[in-house]
């Protein structure tokens, strides 16, 4: 049964990370090709997608807490992605810009499904006593995003830049993998909450609150710049250093983003030594300093170690939730630090670039946002010590 939730789980994983890694790609087709301004680029990412999901990740968590069958609610995402990336490329042919925006929404509304109810379903199986495992799941996450933007540009070319069948190819993609997790019922037993709470159980409720409160603000600031970042980076490199839209701007976003394939176990096994909430600290102020230097030095080995610090540490942050949290109470609190946290600043961020770039340029717009990822990791000094110390889940 194990075996068969982490089968589960990491194929989700992987197409709804590398789905998320569709769109700042096909953005950049919309800047580059149909002349759409990066302003309504970044409303587009922002609002559409990262808003839409920010408001469905706790409603979606909150139904799944009063259900077992996990698989089959995390399987409804996956289809959906499949759904909204078939009409995005529809809306494409069609020259239909409304559509476009629908097409975002059901992306970013399907978005809000994968990451609490997985973290939950892993939480809850393993018990944080399978670090291997659970490595294997946040690896397969990372794996997705890294190949998704050399797959997508691939296509593209192979297609004779086609982007509406680009996309109704990997929207079809989706739905297929939709399939196991629709159709294999797996449950999940769940631990009962105490029926009456003590007062010590208040005092710790109170404090619990604080934390995710904390933690939740800290994971908006550092979103705001890494999706800022992020939604933009595929433009960055082909209007200011030179990329052109084809295979290799795939490639190079790849090189960023495969980092993570290892950084996440790195970043995990460095965390149980020397404290996760110090590690969380440094990838962030990592992630800005490497962006600031590639945006000065536009080295190839820079932007890998931007992707390193940027995209390992998002299971850090949800495991330092699972420290202060009861795992019944798993799912909720993950949708508020990712659904409010870190999907709330991918609403901010794409934003203020895009409205800064349209009136400057992404370069300037790039270092601006680098001062949300200082305070972020200023703030993670606050986050008090945990109550208890288990393995880090490798998640993200």
């Amino acid at each position: 049964m194990k075996a068969r939730i982490l089968t589960l789980t990491s194929l989700s994983h992987f197409i709804n990370d590398g789905n998320s890694w569709f769109l700042p790609v096909a953005f950049t087709f919309l800047i580059t090709y149909l002349d759409i301004s990066k302003f309504l680029i970044g409303i587009l990412s922002g609002a559409f997608f990262f808003g839409i999901s920010a408001l469905a990740s706790p409603l979606v968590s909150r139904v799944a807490d009063k259900f077992t069958n996990y698989s089959r609610i995390m399987g409804i995402g996956i289809l959906l992605w499949g759904i909204g990336l078939i009409l995005f490329g529809y809306s494409i042919q069609l020259h239909f810009l409304p559509l476009t925006f629908i097409s975002v929404a059901i992306a970013g509304f399907a978005s809000a499904f994968y990451h609490p109810i997985g973290a939950a379903v892993l939480s809850i199986t393993y018990k944080g006593n399978a670090g291997i495992a659970l490595g294997i799941n946040g690896s397969m996450g990372s794996l997705g995003r890294a190949i998704y933007p050399t797959l997508t540009l691939s296509l593209f070319a192979i297609l004779n830049k086609d982007m509406t069948l680009d996309a109704l190819i990997i929207g079809i993609i989706s739905i297929i993998a939709a399939l196991p997790s629709l159709f294999l019922k797996i449950t999940i037993t769940k631990e009962e909450d105490p029926k009456t709470p003590s007062p010590s159980t208040t005092t710790n409720t109170r404090s619990t609150l604080f934390v995710v409160i904390l933690l939740t603000i800290i994971a908006l600031l550092r979103s705001v710049f890494g999706q800022g970042i992020s939604q933009f980076l595929p433009t960055l490199l082909v209007e200011n250093y030179g990329y052109t839209y084809n295979v290799n701007l795939g490639e190079a976003i790849t090189i960023a983003l495969a980092a993570a394939v290892v950084g996440q176990p790195i970043l995990g096994f460095l965390s149980d030594r020397v404290g996760r909430r110090l590690i969380y600290a440094i990838s962030t102020f990592g992630a800005a300093i490497m962006l600031l230097l590639f945006l000065k030095i536009p080295n190839i080995a820079l932007l890998s170690l931007f992707g390193f610090f940027n995209f390992s540490a998002f299971p850090l942050m949800l495991s330092i939730v699972g420290d202060f949290v009861p795992r019944n109470s798993a799912s909720f609190a993950n949708s508020l630090v990712w659904g409010l946290g870190v999907t709330g600043g991918g609403v901010i961020g794409p934003i203020i670039v895009g409205a800064i770039s349209q009136v400057s340029n992404l370069v300037f717009a790039s270092e601006i946002v680098t001062v949300m990822a200082f305070l972020a990791g200023a703030l993670t000094a606050l986050v008090p010590k945990p109550p208890k110390k288990s393995k880090v889940p490798l998640f993200g």
